[in-house]
């Protein structure tokens, strides 16, 4: 608390900035019209220096100018002026004010707001390094915390460059694990796509679910060491959360008291108050009433310090005083007793103002330390840990709704799966049924069309052959025709020369000579023509079965051809027969004539003979002769054009008969090429049900590999209600272990009390020795007590670790599932709990 002369000081100061101290009050109630003098009004006596002084101090407030020397004697100034630099420090002052509570919120804000970031960051790397222990099992390094203000910026410096490269050496980590995992997969992909055979395939699939479950337990082991050492400091945090709690009930209790203490002060400072109001009151009486003997015949300790801090502002009033010559010198001492007084009571009036400030400061720093040690439940649930474990429980109940969703929806999806593969095995059924019978009438369809195409290529070649062996008889007899032709042509050479011959003979010979020429070619001629009736007789006999043989076959063609083509071949066949047909009657009526002609020329040679047996040199005959021979020549000149003519029509039936093999060559070679067409068509279908045969093996697989997903899912299934009944017996246990971590607190409290009390009787005399021997059998009936609940008695032991328990904490482990030793963690069986007695 400030002291007057202090406070007057900064009143006198003018060019100083201070606390800001408001205008001269008006006197309380028992000093007003107590008095019946005026005090007369001091007309203001300006400077003209100070005046243009403070003008130009308020003109150049803002630019750079030498610094202003003013005078300190409050002589030189008057009240105007003091008032007006009063104000102005007030402003001054209450700006000042204003900038450092709004310095002051800003701090706040910046420290909340770098608390907040403090605990965003630490719950980021908590995070990061919670992910990377789960996934890698090697030690990482622990990243630091934030640093707090008293560093420096190299030091700050330091710590983000360690901690980047912690980050970043976690980060790497993960990142490696995660890229040699996604590598993995890729590569079992790979050799799964590239395996063809499905017992392969699924040895693969197995042996990367083996080591996916095996990697999932360890990171669950994992996972459930870093939960431990997670709790273990969310425990160590709450221990420091209680400390801090304790610390700021310590620290609101010495608030409130120094507050309590405050307001005595406040308390008392009134009433000082008020004891001075009381002595100025007596003060102002006795004034009023003339008598200032009063004063000095009473003076009190306040009227004595009052003096005191009066003494140096007299000397400075002296230049007020003389200014004032016309006042009486009562007056002027009451003036100055009235100016010392209210000075005093504005001195006063700061104190109290600063008392207020101070109180006012305490208030604050009280609200500024609660708020920082005393998180309410709006500030807890205002921060980031809070909403992120908000977040987290809100994320977890709706994962669990999610995962009840998805297990109805994965049931449902199971039953429509099952139905669907139901009803898939009767389609597959159904349509393995409706594919063997239409493969069997497919197979039946294609053996009959296979059969009836084997006969038409066997009667096809058949008649390929028999038209084959029909040319090769044609061809033969078409040969000896020509040779035929070749030598009737020779012949009629060889009968033209000798004719002639024989007419030069003739003509050599006389009359007689000519005749017997002429019936010597005559008979040449008869035996030639003898000759062709044998061969044209062998010829006859030779075609028409042929011809007949096949006309029938044509007919038998043409009742199993049925399109237009093959009418048109019969048709043109049937021509080519009726052409035989007009041959073979040519050829009967030729024989018919050619045998007249035999006979006649049979007869010929009998009148020859008789002839010669008659006159040789008959001339009349001779002519009739020679008339009958020249008739003969026109009418062999007639057969003979007639023979040509017949040659003619041989050459032309050959020529149709060889088109007619044109036409059934490439009749046989469509056949031909029918056949080939059927023969891939065959092969295509044969294809087609191969492919059919395939895919229907493949849709087994495919339903097999269908079955077998269906049992993993299955499996998957059991396995994710095994683990959520487990899990829910887990949720039992930990209740029951905090029920009974609950109840040997209660224990634990009281085994205090206990030796609490002994401990006080210990104290009051008692004998230390019988305190020894009963901690001794204390600590021995706690050896022979369960080390996990406590309680019971060691009634069962362990033959894998060797350690004992009682027979419920066994049971209830075996119940669990959780068959591992709680002191070393050993797997366990129920073969290996034995029992024993102590």
């Amino acid at each position: 608390m400030g002291t007057p002369e202090k406070k007057r000081r900064l009143v006198e100061d003018i060019g100083e900035a201070s606390v800001s101290t408001p205008p001269p009050s008006r006197p309380p109630l028992k000093k007003r019209f107590t008095g019946t003098f005026q005090v007369p009004q001091a007309a203001p006596s300006t400077s003209p220096t100070i005046v243009k002084e403070l003008q130009h101090v308020v003109a150049k407030q803002r630019s750079p100018s030498p610094p202003i020397v003013i005078s300190e004697n409050l002589d030189d100034y008057t009240k105007d002026e003091l008032m007006q630099h009063m104000r102005l420090a007030k402003d001054g002052v209450t700006q000042k004010e204003k900038t450092y509570e709004s310095v002051k919120d800003n701090y706040l804000s910046k420290e909340t707001r770098q608390g907040l970031f403090r605990i965003d960051w630490g719950l980021i790397q908590a995070e990061i390094v919670f992910m990377a222990k789960i996934l890698i099992g090697a030690e990482l390094p622990e990243p630091s915390e934030l640093p707090h203000r008293n560093l420096s910026i190299d030091q700050q410096k330091d710590w983000s460059y360690r901690n980047q490269l912690a980050l970043k050496e976690i980060g790497t980590k993960s990142l490696t694990r995660l890229e040699s995992w996604s590598q993995q997969a890729d590569l079992i992909q790979r050799k799964y796509r590239l395996e063809d055979d499905i017992m392969l395939k699924r040895v693969i699939v197995s042996d990367w679910l083996k080591t996916e479950i095996q990697d999932l337990h360890t990171s669950y082991k994992r996972g459930q060491q870093v939960m431990i050492e997670l709790q273990k400091s969310l425990d160590s945090l709450l221990e420091q959360m209680n400390l801090v709690k304790g610390n700021v009930k310590m620290a609101t209790i010495e608030v409130t008291s120094a507050a309590e203490r405050l307001d005595d002060c406040v308390q008392e400072l009134a009433l000082a108050c008020k004891r001075q109001d009381r002595n100025k009151s007596q003060l102002v009486a006795a004034l009023g009433y003339g008598g200032l003997g009063d004063l000095a015949e009473r003076p009190t300790e306040t009227d004595n310090t009052m003096k005191e801090e009066t003494k140096q502002i007299q000397p400075k009033k002296e230049g007020i005083e003389e200014s004032t010559v016309s006042a009486s010198m009562a007056e002027q001492a009451i003036k100055t007793q009235f100016e010392e007084h209210k000075l005093i009571l504005a001195s006063r009036e700061k104190e109290f103002e600063n008392l207020k400030r101070d109180r006012q400061l305490l208030l604050r720093d009280e609200e500024r330390l609660l708020s920082m040690f005393t998180m309410g439940e709006d500030r807890l649930l205002e921060t980031e840990y809070v909403k992120t474990l908000k977040l987290s429980i809100e994320h977890y109940r709706d994962r669990c709704y999610h995962l009840e969703q998805r297990r109805t929806d994965i049931e449902r999806e199971m039953d429509k799966i099952s139905a669907s593969r139901q009803q898939l095995v009767e389609q597959v059924k159904s349509e393995k049924m409706a594919q063997g019978t239409t493969m069997e009438a497919e197979m039946r369809r294609l053996e009959g069309d296979l059969n009836r195409i084997r006969g038409q290529r066997d009667h096809f070649q058949l008649l390929v052959e028999e038209q084959k062996i029909k040319e090769g008889r044609e061809r033969e007899s078409q040969e000896k025709i020509i040779s035929f032709a070749n030598q009737g042509k020779t012949r009629i050479a060889s009968l033209e020369t000798r004719i002639n011959r024989l007419k030069a003979e003739q003509e050599m010979a006389g009359p007689f000579a000519k005749e017997a020429n002429t019936f010597n070619e005559l008979k040449s001629n008869l035996s030639h023509l003898n000759i062709l009736l044998s061969s044209l007789e062998m010829i006859e006999k030779r075609t028409t079965p042929m011809h007949l043989s096949s006309l029938t076959a044509l007919e038998q063609q043409l009742g199993k051809w049925k399109s237009n083509t093959l009418i048109e071949e019969f048709d043109s066949i049937s021509n080519e027969t009726q052409k035989s047909n007009l041959m073979i009657e040519f050829l009967e009526k030729n024989e018919g004539h050619l045998l007249e002609e035999i006979d006649r020329v049979a007869g010929i040679y009998d009148r020859l003979e008789e002839q010669q047996n008659k006159k040789v040199f008959d001339l009349a005959q001779k002519r009739d002769q020679a008339l009958k021979l020249q008739a003969e020549k026109s009418k062999y000149a007639q057969t003979f054009a007639s023979l040509i003519s017949a040659k003619e029509r041989q050459i032309a039936a050959v020529s149709s008969l060889r088109m007619t093999k044109e036409k059934q060559q490439e009749l046989i070679r469509q056949l031909e090429e029918k056949e080939k067409s059927l023969e891939l068509q065959v092969h295509e279908k044969e294809n087609e049900i191969r492919k059919l045969y395939k895919t229907i093996e493949e849709d087994k697989t495919d339903l097999e590999d269908i079955s077998h997903l269906c049992e993993d899912y299955r499996i998957s299934i059991d396995q994710n209600e095994i683990m959520l009944i487990e899990l829910q017996k887990m949720l039992k246990e930990k209740t029951r272990l905090l029920d009974e971590e609950k109840r040997l607190q209660d224990q634990t409290e009281e085994n205090y009390e206990k030796m609490k009390k002994k401990w006080d009787k210990i104290s009051q005399g008692d004998n230390p020795a019988e305190q020894q021997l009963i901690d001794e059998c204390e600590e021995l009936r706690a050896l022979l007590k369960c080390s996990t609940c406590r309680q019971r008695f060691r009634t069962h032991i362990l033959t894998r670790c060797m350690h004992t328990f009682c027979k419920n904490c066994i049971d209830a482990r075996l119940e669990t599932r959780q068959r591992r030793c709680p002191t070393c963690s050993e797997p366990f069986g129920a073969n290996d709990v034995k029992n024993f007695y102590l």
